[in-house]
């Protein structure tokens, strides 16, 4: 151990000749911060002189507060738009968002992309000051992405739907398409198109319980009222009859058409189909 009245040989080490009792706050390769003396601090090596070592602390000082050369403040959207405006520009930013010149890129068959979705991409590349080049970039980068998961997500949803349809056959073998069309047939009739729409949205009218709902349902909403002895109907009422019933003279002949008869038709498609009614949609 040293003796404070004899300080350990310097060997022209300048730093040791620093006090052992000055210390600093140090953190180590592990993360772990402790007290060393100044003297071993690793940053004292880069200085070969005590001298080089104060006219580096005296120049930090005299730099503190001050902007470094080469710096360049990035504005805020506080700050004057025209400021803006010039530091983008300097930057490579076009004059207008239209004058970003995105890549061409191959779409595959079927797919176009949208003039107005093009217009916000550019207007918010614009907007976050981005380059001509990092636009093009992100452009050529983006596009793909966004038609592989589109792909995927339409591969997945036959996926579903082929599955749901096979379910539907192993329990109703040849009458699958009979019961199919009692479902689309009823649940048109119960909510009209808005149900449709949402059916179709939803990916709901591709399951196979919902399906099943809706033809168990058939015979309630369809059946019961195909004999419409309110509405002058003495024969079953069925979609086969009204197309006969429509290709007769007098519902379709100008010269011979008769109002009680075309009025019989009508009546017939709305207690055949209640609801949203299109004269002849249906056929």
């Amino acid at each position: 151990m040293n003796n404070p009245m004899n300080p350990r040989p310097t060997n022209g080490n300048w730093q040791a000749t620093l006090p052992a009792e000055w210390t600093i706050p140090y953190v180590d390769d592990s993360g772990r911060e402790q007290q060393i003396p100044l003297r071993d601090h690793p940053s004292l090596q880069h200085y070969k002189t005590k001298d080089e070592a104060v006219k580096a602390l005296v120049h930090a000082q005299r730099m503190l507060g001050k902007t470094p050369e080469g710096y360049v403040r990035v504005p805020s959207k506080d700050d004057n738009p025209e400021d803006r405006d010039a530091f983008f520009a300097s930057l490579g930013r076009p004059n207008r968002p239209d004058e970003y010149a995105l890549p061409e890129i191959d779409l595959p068959d079927g797919y176009e992309v949208q003039e107005a979705l093009l217009e916000q991409f550019q207007v918010t590349a614009f907007q976050l000051g981005l380059t001509a080049e990092q636009v093009a970039g992100l452009y050529q980068w983006f596009l793909p992405v966004v038609l592989e998961t589109h792909d995927g997500m339409e591969k997945e949803k036959r996926q579903l739907r082929d599955n749901e349809l096979a379910s539907l056959r192993s329990v109703h073998r040849g009458d699958t398409p009979r019961r199919l069309d009692e479902a689309l047939r009823t649940a048109e009739a119960i909510g009209g198109n808005e149900l449709l729409r949402a059916l179709d949205e939803t990916g709901a009218g591709d399951r196979a319980p919902v399906i099943a709902a809706f033809a168990k349902k058939a015979p309630l909403v369809l059946e019961s009222g195909m004999r419409g002895s309110g509405d002058g109907w003495g024969e079953e009422l069925s979609r086969e009859k009204l197309r006969e019933m429509m290709q007769d003279p007098r519902y379709h002949d100008p010269i011979k058409r008769d109002p009680k008869y075309v009025e019989k038709v009508r009546k017939g498609f709305e207690t055949l189909y209640p609801g949203d009614y299109v004269p002849g949609s249906r056929l």
